[in-house]
């Protein structure tokens, strides 16, 4: 009985992605071309960088989860399974060229429960929440002075104020 209930269950477990799996994968295609600036200011400053001799730049994030957890079972007539286990380490690596991200690549131990790289979620999550960078206007330059033609504090004052 136990190895039918397995043998029925493992298609619907193998058939399931985690909402890490999922966020990890959508950021493979989500985040080609977004300007690196944008991507720091989502992702965070990464741990490493290397400049490669094609002309492109790699951008290292790492992501560690101490607490892993799980149950190891092995049974003497079915094996051996994990169950609730999940990876421990993530390391992203982005390649840059000419300040746009083209491309994405996930390495270590990165897998969850129920799917491949959800370990690397939180890395690119905030990225795919906002992935439009915020609109920062331009520094504000003082108004020209209509009288001698050049801006200043005083160019309002004396715009204002009667000739002398």
């Amino acid at each position: 009985m136990p190895r039918l209930l397995l043998t029925l269950l493992f298609p619907l477990l193998a058939g399931c992605s985690s909402p890490g799996a999922q966020v990890a994968a959508e950021a493979r295609q989500a985040l080609v071309g977004m300007r690196a600036d944008d991507l720091q200011a989502c992702a965070g400053i990464p741990t490493r960088t290397r400049h490669l001799s094609d002309g492109t730049e790699l951008l290292s994030y790492e992501q560690r989860n101490a607490n892993v957890g799980g149950l190891h079972l092995n049974l003497p007539s079915l094996g051996e399974f994990s169950i609730g286990n999940s990876g421990s380490y993530c390391h992203a690596l982005f390649r840059v060229a000419e300040g746009r991200v083209i491309g994405l690549n996930y390495t270590g131990d990165n897998d969850d429960v129920f799917g491949r790289e959800g370990v690397c979620a939180p890395i690119v999550r905030g990225c795919l929440r906002s992935p439009v960078p915020v609109h920062v206007p331009p520094p504000a330059v003082p108004p020209a002075d209509p009288v001698a033609g050049q801006a200043g504090p005083d160019a309002a004052e004396a715009a204002l104020s009667p000739p002398r």
